[in-house]
């Protein structure tokens, strides 16, 4: 539960940091991605949803 919780807080440090650091630009990237497709979307979410599988059953391994 602890690592899952510290993964959790990971994950807001990385999204908070963009808009944080450059409100603009991160506002720009967002228009950019709805002109991307759905299908695309859904395929970049899918790849990344299974390297980090990867990543973290490579971690649970080898570590």
């Amino acid at each position: 539960m602890k690592v899952l919780l510290c993964a959790i807080g990971f994950c807001l440090v990385f999204e908070g940091l963009f808009p944080m650091l450059a409100p603009d630009k991160w506002k720009k990237a967002i228009f950019e991605v709805l002109r991307i497709p759905s299908d695309k979307i859904r395929l970049i979410g899918f790849v990344s949803v299974v390297l980090g599988l990867i990543i973290v059953q490579s971690v649970n391994t080898f570590f």
